[in-house]
């Protein structure tokens, strides 16, 4: 895609974020060729902004872009994101970020139910988890520190989950989550309880047994697509009701007649 094709200040934004991508802390550890890389990056960028100009571009799709241009070329890089921003994160790369705040409250009644002593524990230290657990959907985990090679086992887990990438990936921060439970109950102090949250994937070794653990959690139910359309819809209501903006429940419903649109496709 040339740059002209998409607005010059998304183009300008890009720009600016091609530089703060590879080297940085999420995807540390990792050698390319800089001037390479930072082209191929801008291709897939500036094209998935021409293709999609409701959404346009939005800080974290490069972390997602960088890591598939290690694996991949730049066309399937370029399909894989907009799978990731169409249909398996569907309205959380939005300017609102609607959906990523109703999936945060739905994160956050599950773990809730599961593990009520550990989310009682954060509340009385007024810590909100989805500042953390946001970063790690938007990127698909690159956010989480998470070592390259266990990062990739778990794309291979997310692509092949295809319409139920979004139950696995909200399943995969419950596990990233309570991997960290004890040193989480043992922490006074929200500063040392936000860190442990942030470097929780740095002492991912491997990602099987990670994986085991998102698989194990008893959650098929509440995860199901109707069922999971209706949790969503009834934390957007809940967030509405306690100030959020009414958008986020029509991007509830948007994203609960996509993923039913997409489901009669298969």
């Amino acid at each position: 895609a040339r740059e002209g094709a998409c607005p010059p200040s998304v183009a300008k934004q890009i720009e600016k974020d091609l530089h703060r991508t590879f080297g940085s802390v999420h995807v540390r550890g990792v050698r390319v060729p800089q001037a390479e890389a930072l082209s191929s990056l801008r291709n897939v960028l500036l094209a998935y902004a021409s293709h999609n100009p409701r959404v346009g571009y939005c800080q974290s799709m490069n972390f997602v872009a960088a890591v598939l241009l290690l694996v991949v070329d730049e066309e399937t890089a370029f399909a894989c994101l907009a799978t990731v921003v169409e249909r398996v994160l569907q309205g959380h790369f939005a300017d609102d970020m609607a959906m990523s705040l109703v999936d945060g409250s739905v994160l956050r009644g599950l773990l809730s139910a599961k593990d009520p002593q550990l989310m009682r524990h954060l509340e009385e230290m007024q810590v909100a988890p989805s500042l953390v657990t946001a970063q790690w959907l938007l990127t698909c985990f690159v956010a989480s520190a998470m070592p390259l090679s266990a990062l990739l086992r778990v794309w291979d887990c997310l692509f092949l989950e295809g319409d139920a990438a979004l139950p696995f990936l909200l399943r995969l921060c419950a596990a990233l989550f309570l991997s960290r439970r004890d040193e989480l109950l043992a922490a006074h102090d929200p500063g040392e309880v936000y860190l442990l949250l942030m470097q929780s994937g740095a002492s991912v070794s491997s990602a099987v047994p990670l994986l085991a653990a998102a698989y194990a959690l008893p959650w098929d139910a509440p995860l199901l697509p109707h069922a999971l359309a209706q949790l969503r819809t009834s934390h957007a209501a809940t967030l509405v009701a306690d100030g959020a903006p009414e958008a986020l429940v029509l991007a509830a419903q948007a994203a609960a007649e996509g993923a039913g649109d997409a489901a009669a496709l298969e």
